[in-house]
């Protein structure tokens, strides 16, 4: 059977990817097809093919490697296309070639029939290692400044945003009938299609944020996006990241790393928000579970029944422009503790003085007994 093929076209490999995923494959083996011309002349496909035709497989490696490192320079003389606009290639942070390399490993094997050893390739292929370095958070003020200047319906996205530690593509993908309003704190249902990790997950907002956000599902049906304009993801997503580069430059929060010249507050910045202010009161780890790091959501999930108790907890933490009293079950029975043992005090004390009290009205009517005797005795002289 010569005629069913054993591999796959790079269209089918790109078809069978969800859309997130298909996008990154497009960005990846265009990367690669340019690599290629410029070092060999010849597509990537063309490339792989020869590989494969002469069966030295080990070639792989060495052409995988060669594409990290060409990634991680600059090549200013090439022109890559941006819309209707073009510009010079740049150099790829660690990250993004390490996601270029996993899209390229699956090709080499779906493509070209090449299967590729994780072993031999975390030794031949190498990888620029990644700059660490602590990223600045949004601070209250910021959140507050940017909200100010926003639109009414990206002012209700951002409020939602910092208290539910929503991915912005996650945020977009919401439809009215994922929000519950009858519930306190009011609850979001994450569907699992539309997060990053394929889990659904439940979220929440803060009172300062709820009257914003029932104001807008009170304008859309129940079938509606809440905040998307754009119903295909990624042209959604992009479309808010727009948005917040102009309200960000609007406010003047526009310093960058120096290290990968990135700005240091954009869209995900709000998420960096939640997770920061839910992990001052419940831990790292419950606080990486609340925004769907994948790691950490067994152990989140586990605490559904207390999910909302344990978010009202970190709603003064949360909130930008209101504060609340927010007392734990805890630090109620202290407080009690404490007032049942200064009733208890004052109860033995005042005993004490009315015991005290009645020692002294027990001798004054002594002395006035003595004091009658004394004149009784003078009248009968």
């Amino acid at each position: 059977m010569s005629y069913v093929s054993d591999t796959t076209t790079r269209e089918e490999f790109l078809a069978e990817r969800n859309t997130r995923s298909r996008q990154v494959a497009q960005v990846a083996l265009h990367q690669f097809d340019i690599f290629c011309n410029a070092l060999y002349d010849k597509d990537g496909d063309v490339l792989i093919q020869d590989i494969k035709s002469t069966g030295i497989f080990e070639k792989s490696y060495t052409l995988l490697n060669q594409f990290s490192m060409w990634l991680s320079e600059d090549h200013l003389d090439i022109s890559v296309p941006m819309g209707k606009s073009s510009r010079p290639m740049t150099k790829r942070m660690p990250r993004t070639i390490y996601s270029y390399l996993v899209v390229l490993k699956s090709y080499f094997e779906e493509f070209g029939g090449i299967e590729i050893n994780d072993r031999r390739f975390k030794k031949r292929v190498k990888v620029p290692k990644k700059i660490t370095i602590e990223l600045e958070p949004f601070t209250h003020e910021e959140i507050r400044l940017i909200c100010d200047i926003a639109s009414s319906d990206r002012k209700t996205l951002y409020m939602t945003l910092k208290d539910s530690g929503m991915r912005v593509g996650e945020a977009i993908q919401l439809v009215k009938s994922d929000i519950d309003t009858g519930k306190n704190p009011i609850e979001i249902k994450i569907r699992a299609e539309t997060t990053k990790t394929k889990q659904a997950r439940t979220t929440f907002v803060t009172s300062e944020t709820s009257h914003m956000l029932v104001n807008r599902l009170h304008q859309i049906n129940d079938a509606d996006f809440v905040f998307a304009t754009n119903s295909d993801p990624i042209k959604a997503v992009r479309n808010e990241t727009l948005m917040f580069k102009y309200y960000r430059e609007k406010a003047g929060l526009t310093e960058k790393y120096s290290h990968n010249g990135r700005h240091k507050k954009n869209i995900h910045s709000f998420r960096a928000f939640a997770c920061t202010q839910v992990a001052e009161v419940h831990g790292e780890e419950f606080a990486h579970g609340y925004i769907g790091h994948t790691k950490y959501l067994p152990m989140y999930i586990r605490r559904k029944e207390k999910l909302p108790q344990m978010f009202k907890q970190c709603e003064n933490k949360l909130m930008i422009y209101e504060r609340i009293e927010v007392v734990d079950q805890d630090e109620r029975v202290r407080q009690l503790e404490e007032k049942q043992e200064k009733s208890r005090i004052d109860m033995i004390a005042l005993a004490n003085i009315m015991t005290q009290l009645a020692d002294i009205r027990a001798d004054n009517a002594q002395k006035d007994l003595e004091i009658k005797q004394l004149q009784n005795m003078l009248e009968n002289r």
